[in-house]
């Protein structure tokens, strides 16, 4: 019963429904990676390092997948999609991997944010001020104290000038 279920799905959607969706078929290949990898992390008790991963790559391919079964037909044009806006963004994105381990996640994100933020017509000068020193301290009090997660510190270590908040998990 469930293999000819899945075996109708399967006439269904066909290769042409493949074809029109490359960048949800994309997503899965790209997400089903994520996930062998995201495996390998080293596990502990409990929620480990490969939690976040894992589950944001499961709800990449089950979306993905979704898109592909439906099959819809997209109105925009590839001509038509202008990529020099995503591409700026990713060689942001870029800089900001190769420069982290150098300035750390805290200088590196201060510095990036202002940058994307005022490339995505962002001007006010106070908002890119409290988001860009806001948003990482906040971040990593999050990642760094409450879920224990090293962050890069970098050659000047920032972090340490930091209050050391009541925040930590303590077992």
């Amino acid at each position: 019963m469930v293999i000819q279920k899945v075996g109708a799905v399967l006439d269904r959607i066909g290769l042409e429904s493949v074809r029109s969706s490359p960048l949800s078929v994309f997503f899965i290949l790209f997400s089903v990676v994520v996930v062998f990898f995201a495996s390998q992390f080293p596990s502990g008790d409990g929620v480990g390092p490969s939690f976040f991963p894992i589950a944001v790559s499961v709800g990449i391919i089950f979306f993905a997948g979704i898109d592909v079964l439906t099959g819809s037909e997209t109105e925009l044009e590839i001509s038509e999609f202008d990529f020099k806006p995503a591409a700026v963004v990713a060689g942001f994105l870029v800089a900001y991997v190769l420069v982290m381990p150098h300035l750390g996640f805290l200088v590196s994100t201060m510095v990036f944010m202002p940058v994307v933020l005022y490339y995505s017509n962002i001007h006010s000068k106070l908002l890119l001020a409290v988001l860009s020193i806001g948003f990482p301290i906040a971040l990593f009090y999050i990642f760094g104290r409450i879920f224990l997660v090293r962050l890069p510190e970098g050659i000047i270590p920032v972090s340490r000038l930091l209050p050391q908040l009541p925040l930590a998990v303590t077992f």
